[in-house]
C-alpha cells in the first residue's frame, strides 16, 4: 500500500508546488498590467489637457468653467466646449469617488 501512496503524494506535492507559482506568476502580470493602465491614464489625460490648452487658445469667443463639490471636494473643469468642461469635472471627480457621486447634472458652468 505504501508503495501507492507515495507516487500520489509525490504528484499532489508536485501540482500544488505548480499551481502556488502559476497563481504568483498571474499575481505578478496583473500587477504589472495595472501599472501600465496607470501610466497610460496619465499620458493620455496629460495629452488631452495639452491638446486642450492649445484648442483653447486657438478659439476665443466663450469659455465655460464648470464645477462641482461632492463630500467636501471641489472639481473644477474649463474649456470653449461645455460638454468638454463638464466631463473634465465628471472624470476628476470619478477618480475620488463613485460614479453614482458624480453625476453631470450636478455640475454647474459659467460662461466666459
Amino acid at each position: 500500500m505504501f508503495k501507492k501512496v507515495l507516487p500520489l503524494l509525490a504528484l499532489s506535492l508536485i501540482v500544488t508546488t505548480q499551481a502556488h507559482a502559476a497563481s504568483n506568476s498571474n499575481d505578478q502580470r496583473i500587477r504589472e498590467l495595472e501599472y501600465q493602465i496607470r501610466l497610460l491614464t496619465q499620458r493620455v489625460d496629460s495629452l488631452e489637457r495639452e491638446l486642450e490648452r492649445k484648442h483653447d487658445y486657438e478659439r476665443h469667443d466663450q469659455m465655460y468653467q464648470c464645477q462641482m463639490s461632492v463630500f467636501g471636494s471641489q472639481y473644477k473643469g474649463r474649456s470653449s466646449s461645455r460638454g468638454k468642461a463638464i466631463t473634465k469635472v465628471v472624470n476628476q471627480c470619478i477618480s475620488d469617488h463613485d460614479e453614482m457621486f458624480c453625476r453631470p447634472d450636478a455640475v454647474r458652468c459659467k460662461t466666459f
